[in-house]
């Protein structure tokens, strides 16, 4: 598939002037902060901002039978059980390389040859700047002594194939964000339909946070006064 153009962006994007921003709350995994702002054609009010200082990173890990690997778990606020792939948050000092073979050797007791970069996105830009790391992994191979869950996990592990987990995902059974983006990435790639990550982009996937800040999430340096 050819690139595609850029879509285009207006000259002058953003209509907001900050006018004070209030933290609430900074945790390790999640923080809030209520910004006053003023919008170009008149209107001022409040936006509440979640911020997520670890990248969300999962693995659409394959088998020799193009299974894909899903870890089963009850997922608190949702209240109710869920398979997705294994994924993890990233740390702030560690790669989404690092953080996601981190977390395939502890949640599903594996380790991978080959990698790569299969998708980028935000799971949710009207509240939060989460960034999410999506991979690839293949060639897979047993950990001696893996999968060794946190002692707040009860973690299952099944193996299905990769067109069921596709149907799955389609008909709302497998709901996971994360899980539901790289099935239908792969999917898209093996239809013809999906176009190389940029080059930037795909080295962001084997660098730290740091090495490249994003303006939302700068701020919160800003805040802390951490960053000018």
């Amino acid at each position: 598939m050819d690139p595609l153009p850029p879509l285009p962006v207006p000259p002058d994007p953003n209509p907001d002037r900050v006018l004070g921003s209030e933290p609430r709350l900074d945790g390790p995994w999640l923080r809030l902060r209520v910004d006053r702002f003023a919008h170009r054609r008149g209107a001022q009010g409040t936006y509440v901002v979640a911020g997520f200082p670890r990248s969300a990173c999962g693995v659409l890990a394959l088998d020799e039978a193009d299974r894909v690997v899903l870890v089963g778990q009850w997922r608190y606020p949702l209240e109710r059980y869920s398979w997705e792939l294994p994924e993890g948050g990233g740390d702030p000092s560690e790669s989404p390389f690092e953080a996601i073979r981190r977390e395939l050797r502890e949640e599903a007791g594996l380790e991978a040859r080959a990698w790569e970069p299969l998708a980028f996105f935000h799971p949710s830009n009207s509240t939060t700047d989460e960034e999410a790391f999506l991979f690839l992994a293949t060639h897979l191979s047993e950990v001696p002594g893996g999968h060794a869950p946190e002692a707040d996990e009860e973690l299952q592990l099944r193996r299905e194939p990769f067109g069921e987990c596709v149907a799955r995902a389609l008909s709302g059974e497998i709901t996971d964000s994360l899980t539901v983006a790289a099935l239908l990435a792969l999917q898209a790639r093996r239809s013809g339909l999906s176009a190389a990550l940029d080059p930037a982009l795909a080295e962001r996937f084997f660098q730290r946070p740091d090495q490249h800040p994003s303006p939302g999430r700068a701020r919160w340096a800003r805040l802390r006064g951490e960053a000018p």
